[in-house]
């Protein structure tokens, strides 16, 4: 297990670096007229994808450490009732297909009901799958995402929203 989430830790660390270069490529703010330039946005995610990349990479080594120094003191008691709850079936378990099905969704959606409307559809479901049961927290949720949207493109960045 340690393995996969170490090979995926550096898949997305190698591909922020391989991406650098392109996204150096786009116009900088100096070069557009707008106040924010194209680059501005790609080069802030592909920071922030280094960086978690790096971060989860120091945890797996971590935990990884941890494990090997607890592992003699399992117990077959853990081991059975570890193998019965793997053998069902989970939302836990199946939740990114939910979600690359949601982002197929989304894209198909946007183009009949509209960018924001789509968005917070995506944001509704994405909260649930992520396991928030508060209605309360739900809707705070929603009208966050849809200030933040309307506020960082339309507003800030100038682009109009289909």
């Amino acid at each position: 297990m340690h393995a996969r989430i170490t090979l995926f830790a550096l898949g997305v660390v190698s591909l922020a670096v391989v991406s650098l270069y392109p996204t150096l490529q786009f116009p900088s703010s100096a070069q557009v007229s707008t106040f924010i330039g194209p680059r501005v946005w790609p080069l802030t995610l592909l920071i922030a994808l280094f960086t978690l990349g790096l971060i989860l990479l120091a945890i797996t080594w971590s935990d990884r450490k941890k494990a090997l120094a607890t592992e003699h003191q399992s117990t077959s008691d853990t081991t059975a009732e570890t193998a019965l709850s793997s053998s069902r079936f989970s939302l836990g378990r199946t939740r990114h297909w939910w979600f690359i099905a949601a982002a197929i969704a989304y894209t198909l959606l946007m183009d009949s009901v509209g960018f924001l409307i789509a968005s917070l559809i995506f944001t509704f479901i994405g909260t649930l799958l992520l396991g928030a049961r508060s209605w309360l927290t739900i809707a705070i949720t929603l009208v966050i995402a849809g200030v933040l949207m309307q506020g960082v493109f339309v507003s800030l960045l100038g682009i109009p929203m289909p």
